[in-house]
């Protein structure tokens, strides 16, 4: 389960579970989680919990800043630090966490006569422009997260494993002409991308292609 760790000089003072659809967040006590400090509106944000984990300002007066940056809707990923107000809470992905720390031990008894599981090797992708004014550019993916679009619409490419996903950015993209997979809108879910996948994004064509 995602959560919100709320800290202090460092340490963690407490955690709130995202276990329903919205947490709201103010100074209000009929916010789900209640700061009471006046650098804190009465209702000042919300946090949507879809497939994706999102914050969103509810027109603050001091507003929210993620990763020391002010936003008005984004979407969270593991480690993320949400400012409001003097407070600091950090979105912790439960899943995205134990994945990372996921270890083999080695057994130390009996020798394994087990045939091991060769590990699935990890591909590498990229996008290539293929209409728009950089036609022609080739774009590694070789991160966690690559963006692709421009100011009034942008994408996330997003590396999983072996696999990559294309998701919207919500609040960013104009909704009458969504980002599209192979001339088709996607909506808020991320899907996942086969080489030849061509995705539109801000007018611009770009081709996904596995190596």
């Amino acid at each position: 389960m995602a959560r919100l760790a709320l800290t202090q000089n460092g340490a963690v003072v407490k955690e709130f579970p995202l276990n329903k659809e919205r947490i709201t967040v103010g100074r209000k006590a009929n916010n789900d989680i209640q700061l009471d400090d006046p650098t804190v509106s009465g209702n000042h944000a919300v946090f949507l919990v879809l497939q994706n984990v999102y914050v969103e300002d509810m027109n603050s007066t001091n507003g929210v800043l993620l990763n020391g940056k002010k936003v008005a809707k984004r979407q969270l990923n593991h480690g993320d630090v949400v400012n409001i107000g003097r407070h600091e809470l950090k979105f912790i992905d439960d899943a995205t966490q134990s994945f990372e720390k996921t270890v083999i031990i080695p057994s130390t008894n009996a020798p394994d006569v087990t045939p091991r599981k060769e590990a699935e090797p990890l591909k590498s992708a990229m996008v290539k422009v293929v209409s728009g004014p950089k036609k022609g550019e080739i774009v590694a993916l070789d991160r966690p997260y690559t963006k692709v679009g421009s100011s009034n619409q942008v994408a996330v490419i997003a590396r999983r494993g072996s696999r990559y996903y294309l998701m919207p950015i919500s609040g960013t993209s104009d909704r009458t002409n969504p980002p599209r997979i192979n001339n088709t809108p996607i909506g808020a879910e991320s899907l996942q991308l086969k080489s030849g996948d061509l995705i539109e994004v801000a007018g611009t064509k770009l081709e996904f292609v596995e190596t």
